[in-house]
């Protein structure tokens, strides 16, 4: 969930001169991608019953959850983010980083139904950044009865700071993001999902194919 907020928050930075000279390098955690994790996965859970849904209990390390992210790049031409790596912590927080695909990130708005007043702010910026934009997000969160919680603590564009102001709105519109993107893969009930104790807990049902 924290990993969405860079798409959210276009919306709400309007015009920066001279961004681009901020950008560097996405922070490196440590996490390596390993897709075949996903594979395995796929042929635990994915086994389809004739329900049309597979119920899931699961903990997923920092490693399965950055491969999916890998494999979501791959599959869904509206996935905005690459290179992206999520990291679980003991004492309850998580990080994410990566780059935002900013010409995606638009795509997506219009492919989730937000108007081009909606995302006109997000357009103008975009002429400020040359290429994809770094990222960092640290914070905790999470999903109970499909209500979505974010509560970043540092976020990062490039170099640039972003302050609780935009950040505060912008976790708002991420979770409303999250929602249309969830019934346009087919629909999830999410009963709780989160990052307490250094990996990711995922209790609910979600669709037995996903409709990128």
């Amino acid at each position: 969930m924290l990993v969405l907020i860079p798409v959210g928050i276009l919306s709400y930075l309007g015009f920066v001169p001279g961004f681009s000279k901020y950008v560097v390098k996405a922070t490196d955690l440590g996490i390596v991608t390993d897709k075949s994790l996903v594979t395995a996965f796929e042929t635990k859970y994915g086994q389809k019953d004739g329900s049309g849904k597979v119920k899931l209990d699961v903990n997923m390390s920092s490693e399965e959850i950055t491969s999916v992210f890998a494999v979501w790049e791959d599959r869904d031409i509206y996935f905005p983010l690459k290179d992206v790596q999520v990291r679980f912590n003991a004492d309850g927080t998580a990080e994410a980083a990566g780059y935002l695909k900013i010409a995606t990130a638009v795509s997506l708005a219009k492919n989730l139904g937000y108007s081009d007043d909606d995302i006109q702010k997000g357009k103008d910026y975009i002429k400020y950044v040359s290429g994809d934009l770094p990222f960092y997000v640290k914070g905790t969160g999470g999903m109970q009865n499909n209500q979505l919680s974010i509560n970043p603590s540092d976020f990062k564009l490039g170099r640039v700071n972003v302050p609780e102001s935009i950040t505060t709105p912008a976790s708002k519109l991420v979770g409303d993001m999250v929602n249309r993107r969830l019934r346009q893969i087919g629909g999830a009930d999410i009963k709780e999902a989160s990052f307490k104790a250094g990996s990711f807990k995922l209790i609910g049902t979600v669709p037995d194919t996903i409709k990128y």
